[in-house]
C-alpha cells in the first residue's frame, strides 16, 4: 500500500523543514560549512597517464555524492574509500562521513582527428588541462556547503610544473586552487611540467605567465610584449579579466592552433601572432578567456564570432591594425562567411565562425547609429559576460535590443542566415 499524495507531501515538506533548521543551526553557531579537497596528480611518462588522488577532509557529511561524468576511453582503475560505483560513463562516489580518498588512473596523451596533440606527455615535459584528468561533476552536499581545494604535480626529477592558479603555498609544493565558484572546484585550466622555460611580466592587474617546454622554439618574449601591447584594451571591454593568465606553448606534434581555457590558454610554438589576413588566433583565444562565455546548443557562432571580431577590433584600438587594413580583414572575412552552410552548428569552425564575426561587426555599426554612438558591442558583451548561462540568439537579442529599444535588422533571421 502507498501513502496517498497529501502524506508524500507532508514527508517532502518535513525533510525541506528539517534540513532548514540544521542549516540555520549550524550557521547560528558558526559552524565551518566547508569542505577541502587536495587534487595530486603523478605524472608517469612511461605510461603517459598520470596517477589522480582526490582527498577529502570535512568536519561532517557536508559533500555527501560525487557523480563524476567521465570517458571510459580516458580514466581508469577507480577504487576509495566509501562507496565507489563504475557505470558505462559515469563514476559515483559516497565517501565516508569525515572524509577519505577516491584514486583513479587518467590518460594524458590526446591525438585529434587531424593528427596533432591537444594532449601530450614525452620523457621531457607534459602538457595537459587539468579539467581532462578532473572529469566534471555533479556532487550532492549540505546546503549552504562550499569547497577550498589545492593541487599538487609530482613529477619526474629535474622537472619544474606551471599552472594558471598561482604560487607554492607551502614546503610541500600544494597550490591553492583561488576560484569564484564556491560550488565543487576543479583544477580546470592549461598546466604544463618538465623541462621548461618561462618569461612573466604584470600587465595591469593580470601576472601573465608564458611557459613552454625547451628547444621547442617557443617566442616567449614575443608573446609576453603582444599581451603586453594589447590587454590594457581588452581590459577596458572585460574589466573582469583574470588576475593571473597562463599562456603554454609547444611545438609539433602538438595541434597546430589555439585553444582557450579557464584563466589560461594554449599556442602552438609556430603560430603567427598576426596571419597574413589581419587575424590573431592569440588574441582570439585571449577573448575567450576574457570572455568566459559557453554558447548555447546551436549557437557557438556567436562565442566565436565574437572571440573573432574582437580579435581584430582590439589591435584596431591599440593600433596595431590601421582602419585601412581593419576593413580589409572584415572584407575577408565576410566574404569567407558567405560560404557558411546555414543553420544552427554546434561547433564553429571557419566559414561559420567568420559568418559570426561579420554579424557582430554589423550589430556594432546598428547600435552605434541607434544610440548615436552611446552604446555598441562592448555595451552587449558586458550584459552577456555577467550571466553565466549558456549565450543562444534569444539572450543576444534581448542584451542588443534593450540597448537599442527596438528590433535589430542584424539580428533579423534573413540577415543572420541562423534560422
Amino acid at each position: 500500500m502507498h501513502p496517498g499524495p497529501s502524506r508524500r507531501v507532508c514527508n517532502i515538506l518535513g525533510k525541506v523543514l528539517a534540513g532548514a533548521v540544521l542549516l540555520a543551526a549550524a550557521l547560528a553557531h558558526g559552524e565551518d560549512l566547508r569542505y577541502e579537497l587536495d587534487y595530486r596528480f603523478r605524472l608517469d611518462p612511461d605510461a603517459e597517464q598520470a596517477a589522480v588522488t582526490i582527498t577529502l577532509r570535512q568536519p561532517r557529511d557536508l559533500l555527501r555524492i560525487v557523480r563524476f561524468r567521465h570517458k571510459p576511453e580516458w580514466h581508469s582503475g577507480f577504487d576509495g574509500d566509501g562507496e565507489v560505483v563504475v557505470a558505462a560513463d559515469t563514476v559515483t562516489w559516497r565517501p565516508p562521513a569525515s572524509g577519505g580518498q577516491l584514486r583513479y588512473r587518467s590518460r594524458i596523451s590526446h591525438q585529434r582527428r587531424n593528427g596533432g596533440f591537444d594532449s601530450m606527455i614525452t620523457r621531457d615535459w607534459a602538457l595537459f588541462r587539468g579539467d581532462d584528468l578532473v572529469p566534471p561533476a555533479r556532487v550532492t552536499t549540505l546546503k549552504g556547503a562550499r569547497s577550498r581545494a589545492r593541487i599538487r604535480i609530482d613529477a619526474p626529477s629535474g622537472w619544474s610544473s606551471i599552472t594558471p592558479f598561482g604560487k607554492d603555498v607551502d614546503k610541500d609544493r600544494w597550490i591553492a586552487i583561488e576560484r569564484t565558484e564556491r560550488g565543487f572546484i576543479r583544477p580546470v585550466g592549461w598546466i604544463v611540467a618538465g623541462r621548461i622555460g618561462t618569461r612573466w611580466d604584470d600587465v595591469g592587474a593580470t601576472r601573465v605567465v608564458v611557459a613552454g617546454p625547451l628547444q621547442q622554439g617557443v617566442r616567449r618574449m614575443d608573446i609576453l610584449a603582444f599581451v603586453r601591447w594589447h590587454l590594457p584594451e581588452l581590459s577596458r571591454v572585460f574589466p573582469q579579466f583574470p588576475q593571473r593568465l597562463l599562456i603554454v606553448s609547444a611545438a609539433d606534434p602538438m595541434w597546430r592552433g589555439g585553444l582557450s581555457g579557464p584563466q589560461s590558454l594554449y599556442l602552438h610554438a609556430d603560430r603567427p601572432l598576426i596571419s597574413a589576413n589581419g587575424t590573431s588566433t592569440l588574441l582570439h583565444e585571449l577573448v575567450h578567456v576574457a570572455q568566459g562565455l559557453r554558447g548555447a546548443p546551436g549557437a557557438d557562432w556567436i562565442v566565436e564570432g565574437m572571440a573573432e571580431y574582437y580579435s581584430l577590433e582590439i589591435m584596431r584600438r591599440a593600433g596595431t591594425l590601421s582602419q585601412r587594413r581593419f576593413d580589409l580583414a572584415m572584407s575577408s572575412l565576410t566574404r569567407w562567411g558567405d560560404d557558411a552552410e546555414p543553420g544552427p552548428v554546434d561547433r564553429s569552425r571557419g566559414p561559420v565562425t567568420a559568418r559570426g564575426a561579420r554579424i557582430m561587426y554589423e550589430l556594432d555599426k546598428e547600435l552605434r547609429a541607434l544610440t548615436g554612438g552611446r552604446s555598441g558591442l562592448d555595451a552587449v558583451a558586458a550584459t552577456l559576460g555577467s550571466d553565466d548561462s549558456r549565450v543562444g540568439l534569444d539572450q543576444l537579442r534581448r542584451a542588443a535590443e534593450s540597448l537599442a529599444g527596438a528590433p535589430l535588422e542584424s539580428l533579423q533571421p534573413e540577415r543572420i542566415g541562423i534560422e
